[in-house]
């Protein structure tokens, strides 16, 4: 059976006798790996389509256990994405993330749409790459089913504006902001993982959250924002996702 779908290239890897391995993000089929036989080196249409941050329809055989390209014609190929370091550098983080969290033959669609943004305003923004990724993985957590609780204590319910004085703690170990009183509860826990930004982290994900991923192409988080941000992401999708792609490189508990 022929299948048709629109896709992005997540990555490929050399088999045997001269095919290659594609992985492919499909809004219709989710991630899925197909072998091909087409030379990526040739400058033919299809080759092209094989490329890492290529968006591309596909045509493929589907057999019984196995997926085979026969044929492809790039959609967008996001040629700029190889120009510049830090454009490079959260793209590829961001084909990791995409590659560890999706699962293999479950359609994805909104989160396909997401990530076609999100290639798209990388390729464009010429400052706050790293902010703009950051966005792109608190937007998915509503998909994945791990979104943080951001509108209570996550352990007793207390609302935020009943905390006390200063920005509200955030809990990795229990998924969510927490109040004081029961912080200091939890920190006896062996597993606990509390965090006490400078800043209402509440805003800032719901500001993430909630915002289209185009608003982040002109914005750049304050330098210890986004590194209290970068670890605390990193925690958290470990946590819920075993995926960290962020790799921070200081401590900042609390």
């Amino acid at each position: 059976m022929i299948i048709t779908t629109e896709g992005i290239v997540l990555r490929q890897r050399k088999i045997a006798n001269n095919r290659r391995m594609i992985v492919l993000f499909t809004k219709q089929y989710g991630k899925l790996s197909a072998g091909t036989s087409v030379n990526e080196k040739s400058r033919s249409k299809a080759a092209l389509a094989l490329r890492p941050f290529t968006y591309a329809e596909y045509d493929i055989f589907k057999g019984r256990e196995t997926y085979s390209i026969n044929s492809a014609q790039v959609n967008k190929s996001f040629f700029s994405i190889g120009e510049d370091i830090d454009r490079f550098m959260n793209a590829s983080a961001f084909i990791e993330y995409l590659d560890k969290v999706l699962e293999e033959g479950v359609p994805a669609p909104k989160l396909f749409d997401l990530s076609l943004e999100f290639l798209q305003s990388v390729s464009e923004c010429r400052t706050g790459m790293d902010t703009l990724l950051y966005a792109f993985i608190v937007k998915t957590f509503r998909t994945l089913g791990v979104a943080p609780e951001l509108s209570c204590c996550v352990n007793c319910g207390k609302a935020p504006g009943n905390f006390g004085k200063g920005f509200p703690p955030f809990s990795v170990s229990s998924g969510g902001i927490i109040c004081p009183e029961c912080a200091e509860e939890e920190k006896r826990a062996a597993d606990s993982l509390i965090y006490k930004p400078d800043f209402d982290i509440i805003s800032v994900f719901r500001y993430f959250d909630s915002k289209p991923i185009k608003t982040f192409e002109k914005i750049d988080l304050k330098l210890g924002v986004r590194s209290e941000v970068r670890e605390i992401l990193s925690e958290y999708t470990s946590r819920y996702l075993g995926v960290d792609v962020l790799r921070p490189t200081r401590g900042l508990e609390v």
